[in-house]
């Protein structure tokens, strides 16, 4: 998300106040900050699903936050007060229509993700009131700050603390060796989250309500923007646990190109630990880390770089989002422009 088009020369610290969130929640439109958490000893897990109750406020939750990151997504473009105005009245009614729209949250657990939207609020409609730059700008960094603290804590299945095993396992965990290699890719510590079937069907029953379907039954794995949690589905933890574990490299068919997806998805979601919002982007670096993240799993150099080459092979057939006319040899993309392969 650019804050190319908020124009300073308006004079009007609201504009300032209102880019400083957007700079802050690093294309919160994207969502799924979420923060670190606890982890269990082996065999343990801990933490129930949402409730009915639950997931109907996180739906109105979901459905407010929206219209709150499109007002914001609006700032990125605003080319004069009379717009900026229009915006900064959407923001100043923060804590007012959180109120209407969302209401008192429901359980104990979901008291604090309010608390924090409320002080949010707080910062956002002193940001849209100051005049001065330099208060704008602090008031609106903090109010982003505490919309991501809000978001590390939703929904609240997906927060739940998970054994840590290494190996081939059907029941919910944390891998430890797939955790090494995201690490890696994100350039820090992170948790990649393996879900059983039924767990993953639960954790995208409260991931649609919250995410208004943005997340959705088709997802092989997500990321927060700058959070330390990858969340993979089943088939494709299985297709690396199978390589990683038990040194299995498919041949052709089917089994080839799910073993390819589920690399590229591997090294896909530790770009938006990184602070990649935009997907296409996020999709063309994975595409040029797929071979030495399929090495760092156990495949030989020349299999790695034959999974590759099969995924690439596909790129035209991937939704519009995650594909881009600068992911190619010397485009905006290329992570190695002194290589003259690519990907």
């Amino acid at each position: 998300m650019s804050t190319g088009g908020l124009l300073v020369r308006f004079g009007a610290g609201m504009v300032i106040g209102i880019a400083a969130v957007v700079l802050c929640m690093g294309c919160a439109t994207a969502r799924r900050g979420h923060a670190a958490g606890a982890v269990l000893g082996a065999g343990q897990e801990r933490g129930a699903w949402a409730s009915p109750a639950e997931l109907s406020w996180l739906q109105r939750l979901g459905k407010w936050e929206t219209s709150l990151m499109e007002a914001l997504d609006r700032a990125s473009r605003v080319d004069s007060n009379a717009a900026a105005a229009g915006i900064a009245r959407v923001v100043g009614r923060c804590t007012m229509t959180l109120e209407q729209q969302v209401g008192e949250a429901p359980t104990a657990r979901l008291k604090r993700p309010l608390e924090a939207l409320e002080q949010a609020c707080t910062y956002f409609e002193s940001a849209t009131n100051e005049t001065r730059a330099a208060d704008a700008k602090r008031d609106g960094r903090l109010g982003g700050r505490l919309l991501v603290q809000a978001d590390q804590l939703l929904p609240p299945g997906e927060t739940r603390s998970l054994a840590v095993v290494a190996g081939r396992l059907e029941a919910s965990h944390v891998d430890p060796r797939l955790s090494s290699v995201a690490g890696r890719l994100a350039g820090k510590q992170v948790e990649v989250r393996c879900w059983s079937r039924s767990d993953w069907a639960r954790l995208l029953r409260e991931e649609k309500a919250y995410t208004m379907h943005h997340i959705d039954d088709g997802t092989l794995g997500f990321a927060g923007i700058s959070g330390t949690r990858e969340d993979l589905a089943p088939e494709v933890c299985r297709s690396l646990a199978a390589l990683a574990y038990a040194h299995r490299q498919p041949e052709a068919g089917l089994p080839e190109l799910r073993l390819a997806s589920a690399v590229a998805t591997l090294a896909h979601e530790p770009q938006h630990s990184r602070g990649i919002a935009l997907e296409a982007q996020a999709e063309c670096n994975a595409i040029q880390l797929m071979q030495d993240t399929a090495v760092e799993l156990g495949a030989s150099r020349e299999y790695a770089a034959r999974l590759q080459a099969l995924y690439w092979s596909h790129y035209d057939e991937e939704l519009p989002a995650y594909r881009s006319p600068e992911c190619r040899k010397g485009g905006r993309y290329d992570l190695r422009p002194a290589d003259p392969t690519f990907p």
